[in-house]
């Protein structure tokens, strides 16, 4: 045991030197010891205990000296602000002003604020960027909030306070969600993106659509005049290569979604990691203070962001893109507008309605230099699947379907029989490619899942094992 790593805690000439009468040391040691064995010293696990030590400590009134460094346990403080071994416990705030009175002898370890900076919140903000103070409460700038508990007032801190009238959009709802009270959306649409690619849009209307370039998968459109947030979603597709055949299927290969400023990019096997503004970022992340969360869940990588989109990827061979209930009528791209019409899915950028899929398709191709690409086929140049590969296929792909299988009580939300024709035309195409007809069932899986419903365990030894 070394100085290095836990024996600066019961060091008797140590940091900790003036503590050891007031709080027993050896406890702390045994926790620190046991972390950094199990981590075999790896990611500073002792620097955990020694803060643990360190708040055990000061609450005792005890004094503790300088232990970090740069090179040892160093605290990364928020902008603003710098590392004090003794902060006060109580800061200046633009509420108050000034560090309310009896915590001059509080002390802690932390980040206090520069000189010239107050507490706004959980940041440290210069004087002219401090919130608002209405009814008592404090509001930080920028913050929207609504004050009777009915969403008819909407009131704004940008400096000084403004409130003005206000009521929920069309497909809201006034209700209290994460403990805020605002207009929450209601219901929620969901596309569904997979294998060849086989679109679900956002009002239950299937199609085909071969493309292998890059195309406006979802995004926010007629937005003026409301509060809805802009978004994009765009997915590059390629041709799947199967072991014994040319490639006639195409897949996600990209997914790119623009938000709040950001781009955030997945690509296809690139496990545990995304772009983020042109930069390779591992996974889980959080954005825009908190407005935008990146993370794995399962097979999937998820991008969440606060106002409810949701878009996942498998890296592999299946997209979803969700979005919540106030965007409907104010959606554009290849999953649809969201307006509870099938029949008027294809529409073109500029509003006119197009003369088919493949024209459809095309004019929401997003262009990317240098690269060379197919907008699908049309009639008798679509690949076609005969009737003997039809009966060998559609057994293993008749799971989707069976009434008595593991996905019968997805029936009654999602319609299995799309799904089943994606299956047996993907499978049929890539020439009978077991992980294509595993990717084709999970997507039935997965947004059965995404609708709540439990689905009964289908993989075995013998049928696409894990």
């Amino acid at each position: 045991m070394t100085n290095k790593y836990c024996g600066l805690i019961s060091d008797p000439t140590g940091p900790f030197r003036d503590c050891h009468s007031k709080v027993e040391p050896m406890g702390f040691v045994q926790d620190c010891l046991y972390d950094v064995c199990l981590y075999q010293g790896n990611r500073n696990m002792q620097c955990n205990t020694l803060t643990a030590y360190t708040a055990a400590c000061q609450d005792k009134g005890a004094m503790v000296y300088s232990w970090r460094s740069d090179q040892f346990c160093g605290m990364d403080c928020p902008a603003n602000s710098h590392y004090r071994l003794c902060a006060p416990g109580c800061s200046a705030t633009c509420q108050s002003l000034s560090a309310p009175t009896g915590c001059e002898a509080l002390c802690k370890e932390g980040c206090a604020c520069d000189t010239g900076f107050l507490l706004s919140g959980d940041q440290c903000v210069n004087l002219s960027q401090c919130g608002c103070l209405h009814e008592g409460r404090y509001y930080k700038n920028g913050q929207v909030f609504y004050p009777n508990g009915l969403c008819q007032q909407e009131c704004t801190c940008n400096g000084t306070m403004k409130c003005q009238s206000f009521s929920c959009g069309p497909n809201e709802k006034c209700e209290v969600k994460n403990g805020v009270r605002a207009c929450q959306p209601v219901g929620k649409g969901v596309c569904s993106i997979s294998g060849d690619p086989h679109y679900n849009t956002f009002d239950n209307s299937t199609y085909d659509f071969q493309g292998t370039c890059t195309y406006t998968a979802a995004q926010g459109c007629l937005l003026e005049g409301t509060h809805l947030n802009p978004f994009s979603v765009v997915v590059e597709n390629e041709k799947w290569y199967a072991m014994s055949s040319a490639p006639k299927v195409s897949v996600a290969k990209l997914l790119a979604v623009e938000v709040y400023g950001n781009i955030l990019i997945l690509r296809r096997n690139q496990i545990g990691m995304i772009m983020v503004n042109g930069i390779l970022t591992n996974l889980p992340l959080s954005l825009h203070n908190g407005a935008v969360q990146i993370y794995q869940d399962g097979s999937n990588d998820v991008i969440l962001t606060d106002f409810g989109l949701r878009v996942t990827y498998d890296l592999v061979y299946h997209v979803t893109v969700t979005v919540p209930g106030n965007y409907r009528g104010k959606t554009c791209g290849l999953c649809g507008n969201f307006n509870g019409n099938k029949n008027d899915e294809f529409l073109l950028p500029g509003g006119q309605m197009a003369k088919d899929v493949n024209s459809f398709g095309a004019a929401w191709k997003v262009s990317m230099p240098g690269v060379v690409c197919e907008d699908g086929c049309s009639g008798d140049f679509c690949p076609k699947c005969n009737s003997k590969k039809k009966a060998v296929f559609g057994a293993d792909c008749g799971i989707i379907t069976d009434p008595k299988g593991p996905f019968a009580a997805c029936h009654h939300e999602i319609d299995p029989a799309s799904y089943f024709r994606d299956c047996l035309f993907d499978v049929c195409m890539a020439e009978g490619d077991q992980k294509m007809l595993c990717r084709s069932v999970a997507a039935y899986m997965l947004d059965c899942q995404d609708f709540g419903v439990k689905i009964e365990s289908w993989r075995s030894p013998t049928f696409c094992r894990e």
